[in-house]
């Protein structure tokens, strides 16, 4: 067994890594849902090619960086987490920065492919809050990391229209990189990570640990399978709802309306997350998320029929309700099936999962979308039943799983 962090140093450390996280994920809001904005300002007029390049551009960073997670998972557990992070933050603060001066819709890409290689900053930080927390508290310190990613969406995208609107959107990226180096001091100054010793303490292997030695753990296969499900669905939604506005009768500000079902629902996913966190303290965690599935997937099917904005919103807030907690307590899963020094390796494997369900969620959600709404949210939904069906069936020993009790 591998010693846990002490009780006195663990919250400093997920406080301070949850502040971190916040703060760059806020920055990232300011430019990334206006994307498709800063293509028009690069030349590109045409709508269909506007559409071309935002969704190839959007999905080219977690593509990459999905192939290069188990990569920079490996280097975390043999250089230290804390590293990682670093290198990560520090390659955003530059690479932002350059967006800010491209001239060419080519240069952006170009500027998003370099970014891949210096991502997963998010599913790291997962990692680092499930290492950093006693065993029975590991939920709790994921949600909150992920909580400050689901806020910063309810927060980011309102300011960074405004300065979108009043400074312009090159200015927003100088802002993101600004905030990316913020939360690199942050972490430097308030993370103290503590790095294992010679003295009999559980240490990364000498080797690399490849996918393999993980598909061994029984149910490693089928949390990954949740992962890319509960991401798939989040990011085709982010998707598929400003397009359902655009459609809707008697909408003047379609922008504004869409903002504003994001943020609430950003929120409640937020909300959400804490407290499947709270409740995974004295329930199965499978049980929890079976239940978030199924409840989630048929609010999904319910969105196909909206034909409202109050509708939209009141559905829309109720699906985070359900499915906001899924990617903490999928993560909270993974991290209790693999031994605690090859955790970084781990998470690096399911977060290739997850920048899979990044990458091809747009992609799929937007071709369908374009044929029918209700196509992508049935898509969403029937993704639900299956991983309903993976619980139920394919690993039903998860459905019992409980968070270790406090010794």
């Amino acid at each position: 067994m591998s010693p846990r962090p002490s009780t006195e140093g663990w919250q400093r450390n997920v406080w301070a890594l949850t502040l971190c996280v916040f703060i760059a994920f806020v920055g990232f809001q300011f430019f990334n849902p206006f994307l498709p904005l800063y293509i028009r300002e690069l030349g590109v007029t045409d709508p269909a090619r506007i559409a071309l390049w935002s969704g190839l551009i959007a999905a080219v960073t977690p593509a990459i960086s999905g192939l290069l997670a188990p990569v920079f998972g490996r280097l975390a557990d043999r250089f230290g987490r804390k590293l990682m992070l670093i290198r990560s933050l520090a390659g955003f603060t530059v690479i932002i920065a350059i967006m800010g001066l491209v001239t060419s819709v080519e240069q952006l890409l170009v500027t998003r492919i370099l970014q891949g290689l210096f991502a997963g900053f998010s599913p790291m930080a997962m990692a680092v809050a499930s290492v950093s927390a006693p065993r029975e508290k590991v939920s709790l310190a994921i949600a909150r990391v992920q909580g400050a990613q689901l806020i910063s969406v309810a927060v980011g995208p309102a300011i960074g229209g405004l300065v979108a609107s009043h400074l312009g959107t090159r200015v927003a990226f100088f802002i993101t990189a600004a905030m990316c180096a913020l939360a690199l001091v942050a972490l430097i100054v308030l993370f103290q990570e503590k790095r294992p010793g010679p003295s009999g303490e559980a240490r990364a292997p000498d080797r690399p640990v490849p996918l393999r030695e993980f598909l061994r753990y029984r149910h490693f296969v089928p949390v990954m399978v949740l992962l890319v499900i509960a991401q798939f669905i989040d990011r085709g939604l982010s998707l598929t709802i400003p397009l359902h506005v655009a459609h809707l009768p008697g909408i003047d500000g379609s922008a504004a309306m869409s903002g504003i079902i994001i943020s609430v629902a950003a929120a409640g996913a937020a909300l959400s997350s804490t407290v499947v966190a709270r409740l995974s303290m004295a329930l199965p965690i499978g049980r929890l998320l079976f239940v978030q599935f199924l409840i989630g997937g048929a609010l999904c099917s319910a969105l196909a029929l909206a034909t409202s904005a109050s509708t939209l919103l009141v559905l829309r807030t109720l699906v985070a309700l359900c499915l906001g907690g899924a990617l903490t307590l999928a993560y909270t899963l993974g991290g209790m099936i693999v031994p605690s020094e090859t955790r970084g390796a781990a998470f690096g494997w399911l977060a290739m999962g997850v920048q899979i369900g990044t990458a091809a969620s747009p992609l799929l959600s937007g071709a369908l979308a374009a044929v029918s709404l209700g196509n992508a949210y049935l898509m969403d939904a029937g993704l639900a039943a299956v991983a309903t069906l993976v619980l139920a069936f394919g690993a039903p020993e998860l459905l019992r799983r409980r968070e270790p009790r406090q010794q």
